[in-house]
Order: C-alpha cells, then structure tokens, then sequence
C-alpha cells in the first residue's frame, strides 16, 4: 500500500479522557505518531491530555467549556448553534500545509463545544474527510433515537414532523426544542450529513440505523475501536457467583430491570456505577452490591470476580466496550438482542442473547442458565476462545484506519 496520508488532523470536542469515545481519539492519534504520520490534534475543551504534547503531537484547544457547563445560558445556546470561531480557526488548521492532498481530517464529535460550523470547513471538496459515528446524532436530535420520557427505543424517523413535535428530550420540552433547531442548523447550514463523502460506523446495527439518512454516494467503512492489547489470562468464572452490570444507574441502561431479575433468579448482583436510580435499584434488589464508581483501572480486576455481565441497555448503543472487555477475559455476556451488544454474543456459545427484560421470561431464564457453574465454564471458556481468534487491539485498528485513509 502506498502511503498517500502523511498527515492526519484529528477532531473531537474534548482535550482529555472523559469516556470511551475521547478513549479511542487519542490513543489512536498516540499510535499514529508512533507510526510516523504528523498528526494534528484540534479540540474545543480543555485541558488537553499531557501524553499528546510529550509525543510531539501539534495540538490546538479553542480553551472553550461545554455547552452544558458554560456559565452563559445564551451563549451555550449561541455557540451550540453555530460556533463561527471553531469553524474558522479548524479551517486555518487544515489548510496550514504545503500539500492538502496528503492531509486526511477525521471527526469523532463536534456536538459538545465545536458545532456543525465545522461542517463546511471539513467536507469542502478539496478536504479528505473521515467522520467515526460514536452515536446517532448525524440523524437523531438527542443523539441515540430513545424517547426517555417513555423509556424505549423511538421509531420514528428523525426531524419528521412526528418527531420534532415529540417531547423525547432527557431534560425537558425546551431542550428538546433547542436540539431541533441546532439539528436544522446541521442539516442546512452544516452540511452534515449531506456534504459527508466517507464514514467509519462501529456496529453493523448502527449502519442498519442510519445508512437512509446518507446521500447514496457516501462511502461507509466499519472500523471497530480497539479494546485491549494485552492478553489477560482467564478468569475460572464458575469459581466466581457475581452477575455484575457496569454503567450508569439510568433508566436507559437498565439496571432496575436486571436488579428485579436477579431477585427473582436468586442471583448475587452487583453494579459498578451510580446515577439516579441507585435508590430504585435498591429497593428491586435490596441484596445487590452498589459499589458506585470506580476508576477505569480497577473495573477489570473487579470483573474477574464475575461469574457473567450483564448488559441490559434499553437503547441501541453504537459499540459497548464493556461486553468486549468481559469477553476478552472469558467472561460470558447477557445481551439484550435489540443494542449492538449482541454483536460481540453468539447466543449459546460465549454469552446469552436475550429478546426480553422479563425476570418470568428470557432475561431470567438467561440468568438461571449461566447460575448452573459448569455451564458458566464453557460459556466462558467459549468467550476466550473466540475472542482470542480475532482480537481487537490497536495494531488492527490501525490497520483499518489506514486502509481508510488510502482509500479516501
């Protein structure tokens, strides 16, 4: 393969590690500077993480807060719209090199603190373009087609009139009426996704959910984010007795729903995380370990306690790394057949795929199943098998990555 990317401009909203999707930006720009590639690192929100500068990575902060975190109502509001500045300077960025043609820009967000005003800056015809879709918000005005309010998956098509008029929003109706405007401003003024030539989706459900709302010449690629380089060695999950769900305590996440369950299947639960239906959860399952949030460097030692994860979430989600994780150290995973979750399960084999939350119905029949330890143990001797085949590390990640930028 010829290398036609010698420079590749990175762009997210935020300069640190804040989840998973910040996770993947810069440990990805990380190891492209480890492969030689100049790469550039243009973000909105402070602070910047230290690791990018000691690699000798050009970066650019806007030093700008959030949309939520911003002191001034009407300004959150006025640069959430359209953020002239971030369209401008991302534009001096890009252009700032002898030879455009050699230059790739990929966009993981922009929804947080930069706006669609990078959108015509990005998907200008001369501009080698890469967006990742680390959620729905290309389409869907909350960004992950659910309707809190009712607490279910929404149907309808995106910015139809049907959906601008349904109060979906996890706040309330006038936040919901400030996502449609800027989601207009998108569509018109951004450019997006009607101007977007190439994009890089992490699950086959998330493709299956927005291919329609993309001008039929678009070009998609499916680049799964890294999950682990280091070969753990197996967790004897028939030992272990804990089903452990790991995640906000939310209602879109579904913890209420597996704490009922694991009542009724006579199961020891335990969640990692917190959130407003901590009490609720509680009350379900007043047995169940909350052991709130943990830093990021303990959960895979507290995960090797667990004889299963559970992952009942309500919504589709794009590409869950915590199945992942589980499954890379033998773990066995219980998905709900309706998230991408199911994408990493292979019902019968390393994990269970579950077509209800019902703790009468599959969900604890799931439950029942993998309580048995010997079943547990070739459930999980399965999941690291399988996973171990075909490993997704950074090295393959890379690869993708570069095959996509040749290709673009």
């Amino acid at each position: 393969m010829t290398d036609r990317t010698k420079r590749v401009v990175l762009v997210m909203d935020y300069g640190d590690v804040r989840g998973g999707l910040e996770k993947v930006c810069i440990e990805s720009a990380l190891a492209l500077k480890a492969q030689g590639k100049d790469v550039v690192f243009f973000c909105g929100v402070p602070p910047l993480d230290p690791r990018l500068e000691a690699a000798g990575i050009e970066t650019h902060c806007l030093g700008v807060s959030d949309i939520a975190s911003n002191a001034s109502r009407l300004a959150a509001i006025r640069t959430g719209l359209w953020n002239r500045t971030a369209g401008q300077k991302l534009d001096q960025v890009i252009r700032d090199t002898n030879d455009l043609s050699a230059t790739v820009v990929h966009v993981h967000c922009w929804t947080k603190s930069l706006s669609s005003a990078i959108g015509p800056v990005v998907t200008a015809p001369d501009v080698r373009h890469v967006f990742t879709m680390h959620e729905y918000f290309f389409a869907c005005p909350n960004g992950g087609f659910f309707d809190y309010p009712r607490n279910g998956i929404c149907g309808k098509r995106a910015m139809s009139l049907s959906c601008m008029v349904t109060n979906c929003d996890v706040r309330n109706p006038a936040h919901k009426a400030f996502r449609v405007v800027r989601q207009g401003m998108q569509k018109t003024f951004g450019r997006l996704p009607r101007g977007v030539r190439n994009i890089i989706y992490i699950s086959e459900l998330q493709h299956e959910v927005m291919r329609s709302y993309f001008p039929a010449a678009t070009r998609f690629f499916n680049v799964s984010n890294p999950v682990i380089d280091e070969k753990p060695e197996q967790v004897d999950v028939a030992a272990n007795e804990a089903f452990v769900f790991v995640g906000r305590l939310a209602a879109a996440k579904g913890g209420v729903e597996f704490a009922h369950a694991a009542k009724a299947a006579g199961v020891r639960a335990v969640f990692i995380g917190d959130g407003p239906q901590k009490d609720e959860i509680r009350a379900a399952c007043p047995e169940a370990e909350i052991l709130g949030w943990i830093e990021s460097s303990q959960v895979a030692g507290l995960l090797r306690e667990a004889r299963a994860l559970v992952f009942p979430s309500l919504w589709y989600e794009c590409q869950p790394l915590v199945p992942l994780e589980a499954l890379a150290a033998g773990i066995p995973v219980i998905s709900g057949d309706w998230t991408a979750g199911r994408e990493s399960v292979v019902n019968g084999r390393n994990g269970i795929i579950i077509k209800d939350l019902d703790p009468q119905g599959s969900f604890g029949a799931a439950l029942a199943a993998l309580k048995d330890p010997e079943a547990a143990r070739r459930y999980g001797n399965a999941a690291y098998q399988m996973f171990w085949a075909d490993p997704l590390t950074m090295g393959r990640h890379l690869d993708r990555l570069n095959t996509v930028y040749e290709a673009i």
